[in-house]
């Protein structure tokens, strides 16, 4: 089968703009809930009235009735996308082409098929391939992760043991299998192999591969420990492979399996793990294609380094608000941008076990970026509140959004007419609907050349109940940054409410993944499963007993001008748009948005000018020598009548 995909969206009734205090009337009966993490029991929390204050006077039903031809890539009874969450699925072409996999299955099998491997499909020209009948391997793997690799080529990693298989064209031809990847650090004590990879590709032709994965090793029956790998190439044949740079921190054995993500963009490399509710998020960049790294703290956990099971000291004297997915990706100025989705939660005795609440006052998805100089804080100057989206409001008893729409990027979207009910907040087995997804997540980040930034997540949708299980089913949701205006505008679109594509109205929707960095202006592509039953079928806790068709949707969003900025003839008035590596050595890149003729001066810090030249650029990177000394300066280009000046450091 094949379908054109073409998504133009005409954004109706988005949420108000910068500044403003949102406030929600009083639509849920009880929001706390218990949570579970491994084989932990949950201790039941009581439940606890929340009241809101009244809304502002105006519609926030966030439909679109619009335009919607979907790319249904595949198809699959395998529904256990990851064990946390899911990325580096999708990749997009300098052509246009979009790459995206998935784990998939023909087989009803709830302990995963033995045709499981990875699903692909290739979007080109306006039309994609025909749905995949056969897994790409000739064995049974999962979990796949691709990329660009070179020019035109990709480079596909699967599951357990990784493996790699290339292509030099991408979308054409037979799959060159390159054998599997180094399985564990020569300095290794146990015997496993690593797995559960996510793929990115950096360098001025996507040349250097860069691998995240993690070792499981069984401790006991009950206790595992988990040990966190990074894996560099730059001829997808020969390998090194180390412990990734948390283990410079003693970290590496705090994180699980899946709980990571992985970008690039140029020079540019970023690594985050989080997920653990006793360790911080952490973000490690590289602006030297993997050769060396710098360490972010995103989120800080008031609780790291405290052992629950022994250390009376970790008990919790508050609940925490912390992050329970997270999502990443790198602009074209270098800056690395973090989606967190928030959940709150408590430790309240010794022992493994913890609560989790829902509800309107607690969910969120929050925005972080490596400017900013430090970790989220809460503007109290409380740790456990650094990631609170609702406050309590001016009237006593209501609670109202954080007034920054720099911060947050969305959260379980208002209907008017509809009433919350968080015993309608599907909650299987299955920790996928609780602890790793929250209220709003399974979240991801794309954005365009000019730096306008799509967050599409998903969320229970309020107006759509399943027959069977009485619960929400979750919708994906969409907010937008718009570079220029400097703030989100939130829960604009709801990419599966068409009232034409009926599916769509009876479907569950999660794991959403994304093109970190598309090539067209004002656009953004994004994936999902869409399964017409609640719950997992795969899985050691799975809910459902029966497998159903999830299909792996692809869409492009093409949102109003209101939502991005993109200059008249798509050229940017700096026309340079990124200057990297910094620190650099003996050259930087130039990334140009047109073929160009521009004056380059470099000055140091007390303002001598050290090099002054003119230098023919042209569209995408260049690569300009410098030759200097150790130190600071500042590189300013010329072209087209503007002016962008960048420090760097030279080392």
């Amino acid at each position: 089968m094949k379908k054109v995909l073409l998504l133009s969206l005409s954004l109706a009734l988005g949420f108000s703009a910068f500044a403003q205090q949102r406030v929600a009337k009083n639509d849920i009966k009880s929001f706390k809930m218990s949570a579970k993490k491994t084989a932990a029991v949950g201790k039941e929390a009581p439940s606890t009235a929340a009241t809101y204050a009244p809304q502002a006077a105006k519609s926030v039903v966030v439909n679109r009735y619009n335009e919607l031809e979907d790319g249904e890539s595949m198809w699959t009874y395998y529904d256990l996308q990851s064990n946390s969450w899911s990325s580096n699925r999708m990749y997009q072409l300098p052509d246009g082409s979009v790459g995206v996999v998935a784990t998939m299955s023909h087989i009803e099998d709830p302990n995963g098929g033995s045709d499981r491997g990875t699903g692909y499909n290739f979007y080109k020209d306006g039309e994609w391939l025909e749905m995949p009948e056969e897994r790409v391997e000739d064995m049974r793997t999962g979990w796949p992760t691709i990329a660009q690799w070179k020019e035109k080529g990709e480079i596909l990693i699967s599951h357990a043991p990784m493996r790699c298989w290339t292509r030099e064209i991408a979308g054409e031809g037979e799959w060159v299998y390159r054998g599997e990847l180094p399985i564990h650090p020569e300095e290794y004590p146990y015997t496993e192999d690593a797995s559960w990879p996510r793929v990115a590709t950096s360098g001025e032709n996507h040349n250097i591969i860069h691998v995240i994965g993690d070792i499981q090793h069984s401790v006991s029956s009950d206790v595992v420990e988990h040990y966190q790998v990074y894996l560099r190439s730059e001829d997808a044949e020969n390998w090194t492979i180390s412990y990734s740079p948390l283990a410079q921190d003693g970290e590496e054995k705090n994180y699980a399996a899946d709980a990571y993500n992985i970008t690039a963009n140029g020079h540019n490399v970023a690594m985050i793990y989080g997920d653990d509710l006793q360790a911080h998020v952490v973000m490690y960049k590289s602006t030297d294609d993997g050769l060396t790294w710098t360490r972010y703290v995103v989120w800080e956990n008031p609780y790291a380094g405290f052992d629950w099971e022994t250390d009376p000291q970790s008990i919790m004297t508050d609940t925490v608000y912390g992050p329970s997915s997270l999502a990443i990706a790198i602009d074209n100025n270098g800056v690395t941008h973090v989606a967190l989705a928030a959940y709150e939660y408590i430790h309240d005795e010794l022992g493994n076990t913890y609560t989790t609440w829902s509800g309107r006052g607690v969910d969120g998805i929050a925005h972080w970026k490596d400017t900013q100089g430090g970790p989220i804080q809460s503007e109290d100057g409380n740790p456990h509140y650094a990631l609170r989206l609702w406050w309590p409001a001016e009237e006593a008893g209501y609670v109202q959004m954080h007034k920054d729409s720099t911060k947050w990027i969305g959260y379980v979207p208002l209907y008017e007419g509809y009433e919350y009910d968080n015993e309608k907040f599907f909650r299987e087995n299955d920790y996928f609907y609780k602890i790793r997804s929250g209220q709003s997540g399974f979240q991801a980040l794309s954005i365009d050349p000019f730096g306008n930034i799509a967050c599409a997540y998903s969320a229970p949708n309020i107006t759509r109940v399943d027959p069977n299980t009485d619960k929400y089913l979750r919708s994906i949701y969409v907010s937008y940054y718009n570079v220029d205006k400097g703030y989100w505008e939130q829960v604009v679109d709801d990419v599966t409410d068409d009232e034409v594509y009926l599916p769509f109205l009876v479907s569950e929707n999660i794991f959403t993944n994304a093109v970190d960095n598309t090539v067209n202006p004002g656009e953004f592509w994004f994936s999902f499963q869409s399964d017409n039953k609640q719950g997992c079928f795969v899985g050691s806790n799975a809910y459902q007993t029966d497998a159903s068709e999830n299909v792996i949707h692809a869409v492009k969003l093409i949102p109003e001008n209101d939502y991005v900025s993109v200059p008249e003839n798509n050229v940017p008035q700096d026309v340079v748009y990124g200057i990297y590596p910094n620190p650099a050595t003996d050259y930087v890149v130039v990334k140009s948005a047109q073929d160009v003729e521009a004056n380059i001066t470099i000055v140091n810090l007390v303002g001598q000018t050290v090099k002054q030249f003119n230098k023919s650029l042209k569209m995408g990177e260049n690569t300009i020598g410098i030759d200097l000394k150790s130190g600071i300066y500042f590189c300013t280009i010329s072209a087209n009548g503007y002016n962008k000046t960048i420090k760097f450091v030279v080392k």
